[in-house]
C-alpha cells in the first residue's frame, strides 16, 4: 500500500517520506507557516495591520492625486473665459 500525504492525499515518494515525514513538501511548508502564525500572533497581527494601513493610505492618496489632477485640468477653460467676461463688463 502506498503512503499518502495526510493533508492533500498525494502519493509520497521515499524521498518525501525521508525529508518531510507524513506530508508532501507543499503541505509541510504550509504547516510550518501555520505554526509560525500561531506561535507569534502579536507579531503577525502587527504586520497585517501595517499592510492594511498601507493599502488604505495608497487608495486614499491615489484618489486624492486623481482628484487634484482632475481639478488642475478643469480650471483652464474657466480661467480662459473669465477675461472675456471682465472685458464685456467694462465696455
Amino acid at each position: 500500500m502506498k503512503e499518502r500525504c495526510h493533508r492533500c492525499y498525494t502519493i509520497l515518494t521515499s524521498e518525501d517520506k525521508h525529508h518531510y515525514g507524513i506530508a508532501c513538501e507543499a503541505c509541510e511548508c504550509d504547516m510550518k507557516w501555520e505554526d509560525h502564525e500561531r506561535d507569534q500572533p502579536i507579531k503577525s497581527a502587527y504586520w497585517r495591520w501595517r499592510a492594511i494601513c498601507f493599502c488604505v493610505r495608497w487608495v486614499r492618496f491615489s484618489a486624492a492625486g486623481y482628484r487634484s489632477l482632475r481639478l488642475y485640468l478643469m480650471p483652464r477653460p474657466v480661467a480662459a473665459a473669465r477675461p472675456k467676461l471682465q472685458n464685456d463688463r467694462r465696455e
